[in-house]
């Protein structure tokens, strides 16, 4: 997950309101509440396409099912363009800690490919920290097998973010770059080792809530069925996270990054991070009070318009609102969040943006390519 911001306003709120061989999907399925989801693995394999059933818990985090060690063990994973680490809690992690209690926890002893690797990793947190061991073993996506694929037994949680996650841990598609752990990413793995045939992945994130498919992941390819007209490609400008130059951004008369502005695309964040000061122009702009819009004035605010790659994508009070319904109260908030900038990056593009656009991740020629979402 970015290092840049984690989104626990929105937790808070939740709380408040209580095709081919080459091509391997993995499709996403929505729940509506906490617990309201199956953990069961559930691999389909139709003309050489692999699907495993995801969850969208929602529409902040969307996450799925994959397997580590002999015989395999399962967890809910994010797939997280914002690192490039894989983690999840040990069977060894504190147990006075309810990131570690409510988890699926790694046990090495029953796993027969597991090998020790005596190295540890401490990953940085909006809120604090995930401390662990490093370890090897077989990984499964999808039914795609990485062997001997390095990744953290997370021991410590000193953050309260993984308290309330819906997720047991996070499998980063950032470039090998990103690193904590200075090894070989899962999906770098799976290009090394021609598990997938394109150095390419990308997302479809459904973001109707009465939705049963919540979307899709797709290693080594797109799906047409899930976007309309040709990509827009704009280059990688630096190789650690998938950083992108951004033209313009812009509500009303208001516009902010006119000289061009660096941003990521990260899976990891449900929110859309900016500049404090933009955002502050944005609240005002959209009447946000206390942290909030009224629920049935969602079809009147402004749209809001990001310029990247020389053209303009849209996104309506629809697409930018988070409606959280808890029992008979609705809770309506912009999924916009300040972000002091961090080595020149400035804009965060969450899932709140990656919804609207299909966005297709692209290794091999480091680029990224957004689409109008169906």
């Amino acid at each position: 997950m970015c290092r840049l911001f984690v989104t626990m306003m929105v937790i808070t709120v939740i709380n408040f309101a209580s095709i081919n061989a080459e091509l391997h999907r993995i499709p996403l399925h929505k729940t509506s509440s906490v617990g309201k989801f199956s953990t069961e693995t559930m691999i389909q394999l139709r003309s050489g396409t692999a699907n495993v059933s995801l969850i969208n818990y929602l529409n902040i985090q969307y996450y799925g099912t994959i397997e580590i060690g002999t015989p395999p063990q399962t967890f809910k994973i994010v797939f997280d363009t914002g690192s490039s680490d894989l983690w999840v809690p040990s069977k060894n992690c504190n147990i006075s800690q309810p990131a570690c209690l409510k988890h699926n926890k790694y046990d090495n002893t029953n796993s027969t490919t597991y090998v020790e690797d005596g190295l540890t990793f401490d990953i940085p947190y909006h809120d604090g920290r995930v401390y662990g061991n490093l370890s090897n073993d077989d990984v499964i996506i999808a039914g795609l097998k990485v062997s001997f694929q390095t990744f953290g037994e997370a021991l410590d949680f000193s953050t309260s973010f993984w308290d309330h996650a819906q997720c047991d841990g996070v499998l980063g598609m950032g470039y090998p770059a990103l690193s904590a752990f200075e090894e070989p990413t899962v999906f770098q793995n799976m290009i090394d080792k021609h598990v997938v045939s394109r150095p390419i992945f990308s997302f479809y994130l459904n973001r109707n809530h009465t939705d049963v498919i919540g979307g899709e992941l797709i290693l080594g390819g797109t799906d047409s069925s899930h976007y309309e007209g040709e990509f827009t490609y704009v280059n990688v400008t630096e190789k650690k996270y998938w950083q992108i130059t951004m033209d313009k951004f812009q509500i009303k008369n208001y516009t902010s990054c006119s000289e061009g502005c660096q941003a990521i695309v990260d899976t990891g964040a449900s929110m859309i991070g900016g500049p404090p000061q933009t955002i502050a122009a944005l609240n005002i702009e959209i009447g946000v009070d206390h942290g909030m819009v009224e629920c049935d004035e969602i079809s009147k605010l402004p749209d809001i318009n990001f310029v990247i790659g020389g053209k303009t994508f849209r996104l309506t009070g629809q697409d930018y609102i988070l409606k959280i319904t808890g029992g008979e109260i609705d809770v309506c908030i912009p999924a916009f969040q300040g972000v002091i900038p961090v080595n020149g990056i400035e804009w965060v593009l969450g899932d709140a943006f990656v919804g609207r656009y299909y966005t297709v991740f692209d290794m091999g020629d480091d680029r990224v390519g957004f689409a109008i979402a169906k």
